[in-house]
């Protein structure tokens, strides 16, 4: 703690240095500016040689050099100040955009999380390529404790009888959801006694929006597009909404993603159809 008091007073100093750097060669600037167009006006310029002192070519040459010194440090300061926005930018857009299921787990909050946001709810598809990771996530992380894990899942029928999502994910999710239900078998006393819960929940509706939403708030949201050969195929990445982000923009997918997932508790298929 007292370390990052230093680091918090060194940081503070080093503001008001800047500052007043800054205040006073602004000042220096526009005094010399307003100093050399006065000497060009016959009147001011009598004045000015009265009361200051006259310019010959060896001040002009002084105050000349000054400007040009101070030019060259504002220069200086605007590049270095575009140069850390733009590096502030690009990790920020970084953050945003997540590729893969394990960037999305990876970049989750799963340590040091009260008991009442350890909460996982999926919007999946078929689950084929998230579940894989998901409970590899699951059996790995040994502190991982006290979390519920919330499945949704196509329903095999369902995507049968659509006529507008791939045939094929059909048996994918008719697979992940016995994949997900011989694993509760299987590791069911395990699960109990690190308090970790996993739902299934199959359901019938197209999931134009899919994706995670966390205990924490934060969501990751993805999409489905139309592929070239006019079939329905995932996005490429997943929009990352930090829990902490409070703009209208995040409000507006937060919105989205709620509606979604509403959407498919609603038409959820009770029982999960294998």
């Amino acid at each position: 703690m007292a370390i990052k008091r230093r680091a918090s007073r060194k940081i503070e100093v080093s503001s008001r240095i800047r500052h007043v750097w800054e205040t006073v060669t602004t000042a220096l600037a526009l005094l010399t500016g307003v100093y050399l167009i006065l000497t060009t006006i016959e009147p001011t310029r009598a004045v000015l040689e009265r009361y200051v002192g006259k310019l010959d070519q060896q001040g002009l040459v002084a105050l000349v050099a000054v400007m040009l010194e101070v030019a060259t440090i504002a220069v200086y300061q605007l590049g270095r100040e575009v140069r850390s926005l733009r590096a502030a930018v690009a990790t920020r857009a970084g953050e945003e955009v997540t590729h893969t299921i394990t960037e999305v787990l990876s970049a989750a909050r799963w340590d040091g999380v009260g008991r009442r946001r350890r909460r996982v709810e999926v919007l999946g598809l078929t689950l084929n390529t998230t579940w894989p990771v998901l409970v590899t996530w699951l059996t790995t992380r040994d502190r991982l404790a006290g979390w519920h894990l919330v499945l949704y899942c196509l329903d095999p029928a369902f995507v049968e009888r659509s006529g507008e999502l791939p045939a094929e994910w059909a048996e994918e999710a008719r697979r992940s959801q016995g994949r997900v239900r011989a694993f509760l078998a299987e590791e069911g006393e395990e699960l109990r006694r690190r308090g970790v819960t996993v739902e299934l929940k199959s359901y019938a509706c197209v999931p134009i929006a899919h994706g995670f939403r966390f205990g924490d708030g934060t969501v990751f949201l993805s999409y489905l597009q139309w592929s070239d050969n006019g079939r329905i195929r995932p996005f490429e990445f997943y929009d990352r909404i930090a829990p902490d982000d409070t703009s209208p923009r995040a409000g507006h997918y937060r919105d989205l993603y709620d509606s979604w997932l509403a959407r498919a508790e609603a038409k959820v298929v009770q029982p999960a159809r294998g």
